[in-house]
């Protein structure tokens, strides 16, 4: 089940209800999802000529943009507040949205700031119906769960099972296929992903950063797919001043093997990956990376060399924690790293520049609701 929540702004066209996005309100909640059209204002004159003999409610709350809308809703169905997808077409929906810990999703047709800058964005009722339907059967729970002495990792599915003939390259470029092409299947993906991330309150921690696990031979300009992928993401969890666009957070000065293309050697050795990235020099500038914490988005992961890497230049740097964000994992190989950066963490470091303490299989929990869902939206 879904909350589904806009206000009357959003259903309106010219001063008239647009009759697609209306059906697809009524057929939702038809189908068993709350729906809720809320209003600082009193019900407008064309409410029961649009939803009449539906079940879909007008509900007048003054002051919505605190979100309080949102987790009363939420509670008086026994949902979390991730579970309520608000479309916003001004910034009072933003508000209420982020303030309420739901997932938004832009209207393509307004013209606010505020919205414009969301990541999930709809351009008509038939893309707002296929996201619905997309998502409505998945709870938002990761498929793993993995903490580490010095970061955590999650993954949003198995891919043990994908395919015979799928490898890490062939999901990435599934992955790349679906943020390119764009519409709903990239919308439902970001808003299961933000399910996910809201569950865990990561829109309510103090001091976000987000960033990506650079390719390994990606040019720096922070133009990559999963780049994109991650600023729209970011856009719709959280609020950050960090993280923009053009800021990418780690830097690869020098190409590394393509690990996952057979580049040879031990696949759970981190030098490699040590001895090609660094932090941004952007970050070094007024600490910027001091006390925060730090998301870092990779496409999949098998061994978990990439999430290790990063957490220790970002501990380096004076991070407090790190949280490592994989849309697939590989097997049941994954590693934690407890690696130490002798020197300055946004500068090459040279061999001898740092040290592997102690490395091992990492734990976790696993949860299969939730297993089948990012099969379906990459193709």
């Amino acid at each position: 089940m879904l909350i589904l929540m806009t206000s009357p702004d959003a259903l309106l066209h010219n001063g008239i209800p647009r009759p697609q996005l209306v059906s697809v309100l009524a057929s939702a909640s038809a189908d068993g999802n709350p729906v809720g059209i809320i209003s600082n204002h009193g019900e407008p004159a064309w409410f029961e000529g649009a939803f009449g003999g539906s079940d879909v409610q007008f509900l007048q709350s003054r002051g919505r943009q605190s979100g309080d809308i949102v987790s009363q809703n939420a509670a008086k169905f026994g949902l979390n507040p991730s579970d309520v997808l608000v479309l916003a077409s001004k910034d009072e929906d933003v508000q209420m949205g982020k303030n309420g810990h739901a997932v938004l999703i832009a209207a393509g047709w307004s013209g606010d700031r505020q919205v414009e800058a969301l990541g999930i964005r709809i351009e008509s009722a038939a893309q707002f119906q296929e996201i619905v339907e997309l998502i409505a059967g998945w709870s938002g729970q990761w498929w793993f769960s993995g903490e580490a002495p010095r970061y955590h990792v999650r993954a949003l599915s198995d891919l043990s099972g994908y395919g015979k003939s799928v490898s890490q390259q062939d999901f990435a470029q599934r992955l790349t296929n679906t943020v390119k092409n764009g519409g709903s299947r990239l919308n439902a993906l970001l808003a299961v992903t933000a399910r996910s991330l809201l569950m865990e309150g990561a829109d309510s921690v103090d001091g976000l950063v987000w960033g990506v696990y650079p390719s390994s031979k990606s040019d720096n300009d922070d133009t990559d797919t999963l780049c994109d992928f991650t600023h729209r993401l970011r856009t719709t969890v959280s609020r950050v001043r960090f993280s923009k666009r053009g800021e990418p957070l780690f830097i690869r000065h020098t190409a590394s093997p393509k690990r996952s293309s057979g580049g040879g050697g031990d696949r759970t050795d981190p030098t490699g990956q040590i001895l090609t990235i660094h932090l941004n020099p952007f970050y070094k500038k007024s600490s910027r990376l001091v006390g925060k914490n730090v998301v870092v988005i990779d496409d999949c992961t098998t061994y978990g060399v990439s999430f290790g890497v990063a957490a220790a230049f970002l501990r380096k740097a004076g991070a407090a924690s790190v949280i490592g964000i994989a849309l697939g994992k590989f097997g049941n190989q994954l590693r934690h790293y407890e690696i130490d950066i002798l020197t300055d963490p946004y500068s090459p470091v040279s061999a001898g520049g740092f040290s592997v303490a102690s490395s091992g299989l990492m734990s976790g929990s696993t949860n299969t609701i939730s297993q089948q869902v990012l099969r379906s939206l990459i193709q």
